[in-house]
């Protein structure tokens, strides 16, 4: 009997931990749009206000994730105000639009940065990790201006 009972505390103790574990991944990055609430009922961002559409973005695994969502289009519409939060939860990574000159910095697992522009000119564009190989390896995604 003292065996059964010991068995099964050990098999709890693993479970838990590694439930634990699986709560506190952080190589698992998500990110989460964030609306301004300032934005009109199109989500129409007026930037003689100063309002900014921000998009939190993280890395992991050679992609790129908003709200878990890995490599999607992120849409705006033209002339908004957008901010790019960008982090990096595993490997060295950053975050590149070559229309619009935005680059983060290359950042290590841990690291964030953030960058603001306008989107200025409607149309379709790649967003993508700058480093090595990663855009040819799927770390790349949609912009797009409306």
């Amino acid at each position: 009997m003292v065996n059964k009972t010991l068995i099964i505390g050990a098999v709890l103790v693993v479970v838990l931990i590694a439930g634990f574990f699986i709560l506190n991944d952080n190589n698992s990055s998500t990110g989460s749009v964030v609306n301004n609430p300032n934005l009109d009922d199109d989500n129409n961002v007026n930037d003689n206000n100063g309002n900014v559409k921000v998009f939190v973005v993280g890395s992991s695994n050679l992609r790129f994730y908003i709200d878990g969502v890995e490599n999607p289009e992120i849409r705006v519409k033209e002339g908004d105000k957008i901010r790019i939060e960008f982090s990096s939860s595993e490997g060295f990574h950053d975050f590149v639009i070559d229309e619009f000159s935005v680059a983060t910095k290359r950042l290590s697992a841990g690291g964030s940065d953030s960058v603001e522009f306008v989107a200025s000119a409607k149309g379709e564009y790649a967003y993508y990790c700058s480093v090595g190989q990663h855009r040819a390896n799927g770390m790349f995604g949609k912009f797009i201006v409306e």
